[in-house]
Formats: structure tokens, sequence, C-alpha cells
């Protein structure tokens, strides 16, 4: 009898002492959880907000906060509330006490309380005249660009990245160079401001015609002023304020009417010629190659991009005579989409008409003239028929997103390259009086003898196509959209052809 108590004495002992085991491992699990959670990068700025509110250079070696860690032992909750505590400059004293809520995961800041070493710290009095510096230095550049207060965030973004890698020493010239950049279209300071501002879609796209000083002239052509904003000279093809503008322009007409609703419209209609400007010297200025097609294919490499050939380019080989083959191919960058910000789209954005002969770009700029004060010649008088190619085949940035042979475009875009490119506002009367005359040829599909050369293959459909000679160059194109590879592209074609 003693001996069968015992053992029940053992085994409900065991029991409490695995019950408490187990209690123990919850509670941990529990806790490390919740440090998990706390702790994630993506929750950083429950706290950093705060920091550079208090401190418009914290965490560069400039500012007075220049790092901080989270007292892990510090983390602790009751209910659906979460303490923790922050150590700046890795001084204890200097610590702000947080109590955040916990509202089905997501945490969100109800309390911030700091100690009397970080109030000193970011109160200290020689800062505070470094910090009165840059608010004087962010309001000039809003008054002078006609930015909205919320676009200070983008200014003070750009400023802690520049500081970073300096010291507070540099900080006037700092703010120097800032100013000059703000007035750079397209600029990291610039798109962060365009990016940041709080104006509506339709607002900012007014504001950089403001800034820009873009009047249409009696000859239909956007002037810039001289003394107005510029596009940075740095800014590329795939640069982050086109993918922001184009998502303005979609947002500010949504409609079917497109660009055609007002004057504004008409505005940024021919300001898509500025961009293809930009994007043509951009590529001409910063990469070598024998031709401007080289410059391209250098550009693309430097950048890991891909191009897409596959959107048609009929319009883009008009002539003034009878047709005989394809001279011009299209190509439009990124292939893809690779903006990584949600509810943008910058594929097939930037255009560019390559010869497919000589690889230089054909533009509507390697016609018009530039007066001695920076103005272009938009007198259609001035300009022969004869010299008009260019300006009749030119290239032009899609404001909508074209498909070509792409399956990615959503529905919610599927009528925008028709409404904001296709039937758009009236273009320059010089390209109007050029279009007249050059004339683009039938297509294949409706009887006609035009096909794109360059399709799938890409680069591969326009070497194919060089290796011809030139004096068999129609016999092949003859034959070529005789086949039923047509719609492939010239790689494809030769390739099955040299099979039979």
């Amino acid at each position: 009898m003693l001996r069968n108590r015992k053992f029940w004495v053992w085994l409900l002992a065991g029991i409490l002492l695995l019950a408490g085991l187990a209690g123990a491992f919850y509670v941990a699990g529990g806790q490390r959880r919740l440090v998990d959670q706390v702790t994630r990068s993506d929750n950083s700025y429950l706290f950093t907000d705060y920091l550079q509110a208090k401190d418009p250079l914290a965490l560069t070696a400039a500012g007075q906060v220049r790092s901080y860690r989270i007292d892990r032992q510090s983390i602790a909750s009751e209910g659906n509330r979460i303490f923790v505590s922050y150590y700046v400059n890795n001084n204890p004293k200097a610590s702000l006490g947080l109590e955040l809520k916990n509202d089905q995961g997501l945490l969100e800041v109800t309390e911030i309380k700091p100690s009397k070493a970080f109030t000193r710290l970011v109160t200290n009095q020689d800062y505070q005249a470094l910090t009165g510096q840059i608010k004087q230095a962010v309001n000039q550049v809003k008054t002078e660009g006609g930015w909205d207060a919320d676009s200070s965030a983008g200014y003070y973004e750009r400023l802690r990245e520049l500081m970073k890698k300096r010291q507070r020493k540099d900080l006037s010239q700092t703010l120097t160079d800032l100013a000059s950049e703000a007035k750079q279209v397209g600029s990291p300071v610039y798109t962060n401001l365009f990016v940041w501002s709080n104006l509506s879609a339709k607002d900012k796209l007014a504001l950089v015609m403001t800034q820009m000083k873009a009047e249409v002239d009696s000859h239909n052509f956007l002037q810039m002023g001289t003394d107005g904003y510029r596009f940075s000279s740095d800014l590329a093809p795939n640069g982050d304020f086109f993918t922001y503008f184009r998502k303005a322009v979609m947002d500010a007409y949504p409609t079917s009417k497109g660009l055609n609703a007002d004057h504004l419209g008409l505005k940024v209609h021919l300001f898509r010629s500025y961009i293809d400007k930009q994007a043509i010297d951009y590529v001409r200025s910063h990469f070598k190659g024998k031709t401007d097609y080289e410059k391209l294919l250098a550009f693309a490499k430097k950048n890991k991009l891909t191009f897409d050939y596959t959107t048609g380019a009929v319009l883009h080989n008009r002539t003034q005579g009878d047709f005989t083959y394809t001279q011009h191919m299209k190509v439009q960058l990124p292939k893809s989409n690779t903006s990584g910000d949600y509810g943008t789209n910058n594929a097939r954005f930037i255009e560019y008409i390559v010869d497919l002969k000589t690889g230089r770009f054909v533009s509507e700029w390697n016609v018009y003239r530039q007066l001695a004060d920076g103005s272009y010649d938009s007198d259609p008088d001035h300009y022969a028929v004869a010299d008009g190619a260019d300006a009749a085949n030119t290239e032009s940035a899609n404001y909508g997103l074209p498909k070509g042979l792409n399956n990615d475009v959503p529905a919610y875009l599927t009528r925008s390259h028709r409404y904001l490119d296709v039937t758009h506002p009236p273009d320059t009367v010089i390209r109007r009086k050029m279009t007249k005359v050059w004339r683009p040829a039938k297509l294949l599909s409706k009887g006609g003898r035009y096909a794109d050369i360059v399709k799938k293959g890409g680069q591969s459909d326009y070497d194919e196509w060089n290796a011809v000679q030139d004096d068999q160059k129609e016999g092949r194109y003859g034959s070529f959209i005789a086949s039923p590879y047509v719609g492939d592209g010239f790689r494809d074609f030769s390739n099955k052809q040299s099979k039979k």
C-alpha cells in the first residue's frame, strides 16, 4: 500500500514538473515571438520617424542622433499594449520609452517618453542653430518651386542620404548643392519632392510645367522658358521620376478623353517630346559605341535591362514614295515593370526608333533647329518636307501601357495606351506638315506589304537583317512577308528557311 502511494506521489510530481516546464517553454516562446515582432526591420519606422522629427540629420555622421539600439530586455506586453525602450548613441541614459498598440499584428505608437538626456541631446543650442539653417534651406526650395508642406519630407530624406557620407562641416555646401539639384527635374531631391508632395496628380503636372516655364506657342510647339527648371543631365531613361510622372498622368487623365480634356493635357502631350530628347541625350552622352543603337545596348547592359521590340512600328516607317521594305525598328524600355512601388508601372514607357541600316536614332530632334535664345524655331515654313522624315517617324514616350506581344497589361490599364497616346491632342504644326506627305505603308494584315522586321528576336533580328547585302534586301523582304513566320521576326524566318 505504501509502495503504491509513493508511486502516485512521484507520478503527480512528474506531471507537475512537466506542466511547469511546458508553461515555461510557452512563456519563453511567447516572449521570443514578441521580441521578434518588435525588432523586425520593417517596424523600424516606429522609432526612426520620431528621431528624424526631433533631429533632421538623425542617423547620419553629422546628426546628434547617430545610432540606436533596442533594449531587448525591456520588451514587455500587457493586453494589446507593448512596452519597449531604445538607447540612443549606445547610451542607456539617452533613452526613449515607447508604448505600442498591437492591432492584429500591426504596431502603432501611442506614446513616447524621452529621457532628459535625450531631450538635452536634441535641443543642444549650437545644434539648434544648425537645424534652423536647414529649415531655412527647405523653405527656400519649397517657396521657389511652389511645393506644398508635405514635400519637406522628401527634401529631408535626400539630405540625410547625402550626409551619411559627409561631415557636419560639409552641411552648408550640401544645402547649396540641394538648392541647385531641386531645380533639376528628375534629380534625386526633385523626385523626392514630387513623390512626397500631397498635391493632386493634375496639380503636380501643372507645377512641372510652371517650373519649366513651358508654354505652347502659335505653332503648337512647347517652348521652355530660358530661365526655367531643366531636366537633370543624370536623369536616365529608367529613372524613377519618369515612373512617377507617368503615374501622375494616368491618375490625372483616367477617362476616354485622355489628354484631350484640357489645355494642360495639350502641354503634357507635347512634353513627351522633351522626355524623348532627354532619353536620347542621356544615352548619347553617357555611353560609347559606333552607333546610337550600340550606345543603347551598352546602357542596357550596365543597368541589366531588357528591351521590348514587339510593338508595331508601322507609324515610324513613313515614306514619301512607294514602300519597299521596313527601314526602322521600335525599341521600348524596360520590357517589363521594374518599379518596386505599389501602383506604379514603368514598362515600355521610353521609346526609341532606330534606323535598321545605320543604327542611329530617328527623332524629330534631329530636325528642329535651336535658336540663339535657347528656344526652337517652330515655324513650319522654315522646314522643307524633303528634310522632314525624322519628324514624321519620330519616337514618342508612352504615358499609357502599350501591349505588343506582352501579356502583362493589368485590366485597369488595358485602354490607357489608346486614351493617352493614340488619341492625343494635336502635334506640332511642323510634324503635322510632315505626316501629311510622309505616309505609313499598309499593313500586311490589311492587304499591304508592311511587316516589322524586328520582333521576337530583338537584337538577333536586327543582326540577321543587317547580314543581308543591300542589293538583296528587297528580295529577302519579299520572301519574309510571304512566309508563315513573318509575325515572329527576321531571325526565326531565316533560321527556318535555312533548314528547308
